[in-house]
């Protein structure tokens, strides 16, 4: 399945979505949702935020790692993290890191040390260009041109998806965590660039890493309150 990069219009609500009659349900998985527990975490800080990037051409390896610097924190060039895949069926996928918020600056490549060629890696991405006041984007890094050259880097503020998509992208989210980068209260993030733009069937099913596997209408109903009340409080 290919993504398409073209921008699409905002809409003003889920609700526009016609996803399925579950859009007011609220998904229980488990204890971890125990009301008392939510309200405790709604007043977290924001520490991680979640960058997005896609791959539109293979390189050498499946693999996606991230380096990244200009905050108190940052990663060794040769010893970098693996991004997550999320989506497998786009060259190499549509992956993501949570970075810390102080972050600066990031490249992606193909290895956790040196690559094997400059092609391996892309050019280097600003944090900002990823989060622009309610608007948030998604880094497309683009195909092979020279085996010298770093790959050039744009941006994307939509990413629309199939169901299947976006079941294995919400697998990733834990719904009851009230972090800004993997909990509810990255819901603006998701819903701008995968929701919304996107048709979705609401009863498809959420294989759910961190509870009970619901459906994207479940799920996504239950990110929008959690997200409403952690506002409110």
């Amino acid at each position: 399945m290919v993504f398409m990069t073209t921008t699409v219009f905002k809409k003003m609500s889920l609700l526009t979505l016609g996803l399925a009659c579950a859009a007011g349900v609220i998904f229980a998985v488990g204890a971890k949702t125990d009301q008392t527990q939510i309200d405790a975490n709604a007043s977290t800080a924001q520490t991680e935020r979640r960058v997005y990037v896609y791959l539109a051409g293979a390189w050498d390896g499946s693999d996606m790692y991230i380096h990244y610097w200009g905050g108190v924190s940052g990663t060794d060039w040769n010893a970098c993290p693996a991004m997550t895949k999320v989506v497998s069926d786009y060259y190499q996928g549509l992956f993501y890191y949570d970075i810390s918020m102080d972050t600066t600056t990031f490249l992606v490549k193909s290895a956790t040390g040196n690559v094997s060629k400059t092609s391996n890696q892309s050019q280097n991405i600003s944090v900002t260009s990823l989060f622009v006041g309610s608007n948030y984007y998604v880094a497309a890094v683009a195909a092979w041109v020279d085996d010298g050259i770093a790959r050039a880097v744009s941006f994307s503020d939509t990413l629309p998806m199939s169901s299947l998509q976006c079941a294995a992208v919400l697998n990733n989210i834990n719904s009851c965590d009230s972090s800004y980068a993997e909990g509810y209260n990255a819901w603006p993030q998701l819903n701008d660039l995968f929701i919304l733009p996107s048709t979705l069937d609401g009863s498809t099913v959420v294989t759910d890493n961190y509870g009970d596997s619901t459906t994207i209408s479940a799920k996504c109903a239950y990110l929008q309150n959690r997200y409403t009340v952690d506002q409110a409080s």
